[in-house]
């Protein structure tokens, strides 16, 4: 009996040992709670549950882009690939700043595709360093302020190109600010895991 119980509590213990991680589970916000409508222009903010968001400038080469065209406005939509509403933007750049230092973010994001087939130039931060590129998805496998970039896009029929854009810290950094921007874009489900 003895060794049919030490043997059973053996391989209890095993499989504790040999269980898989739990995932982190993301903290998301869908603009759900604004009024469709609402439209938002440069420094302008909106407190979500878990960080700032502030409408800053687009930039080209550098330079803020767009003047008096620059807006978001909240959206039945869901070009983003979320579910409605969303947040449509016409040349600004979105900064997120966490209420508390993160580990990964993930946003869903939706570009323009010109009638060339190309895309505006797109802006990304984290922690004040900064990347341009020629679209969303040039920022996969980049590695910016202490994260690392993953991005996945694909065209859809509507002319956006339309993934999602995620952010992982590298081992002993947090993610304490991180922006995104472009010409013609869509924004949902900003997600993150401390």
């Amino acid at each position: 009996m003895d060794r049919m119980l030490i043997a059973s509590t053996i391989a209890a213990l095993a499989s504790i040992g040999t269980a898989s991680p739990a995932f982190a589970k993301f903290e998301c916000y869908d603009f759900s709670g604004l009024a469709v409508g609402t439209e938002y222009n440069i420094d302008k903010t909106v407190n979500a549950n878990h960080a700032t968001i502030t409408f800053r400038p687009y930039q080209v080469g550098g330079n803020p882009t767009g003047g008096a065209v620059n807006h978001a406005i909240v959206q039945q939509a869901q070009i983003a690939g979320g579910a409605a509403p969303e947040m449509e933007m016409k040349t600004l750049t979105v900064q997120i700043v966490p209420n508390k230092p993160i580990q990964r973010m993930r946003v869903r994001l939706a570009q323009n595709i010109t009638p060339t087939g190309g895309f505006g130039e797109s802006n990304f931060e984290v922690n004040g360093e900064r990347h341009d590129g020629p679209s969303f998805e040039s920022v996969n496998g980049k590695r910016l302020g202490g994260a690392e970039f993953r991005a996945k896009f694909a065209n859809n029929a509507a002319n956006w190109h339309v993934g999602t854009v995620e952010l992982s810290a590298k081992p002993g950094s947090k993610i304490k600010s991180f922006s995104v921007g472009g010409h013609t874009w869509r924004l949902d489900d900003m997600c993150i895991d401390r």
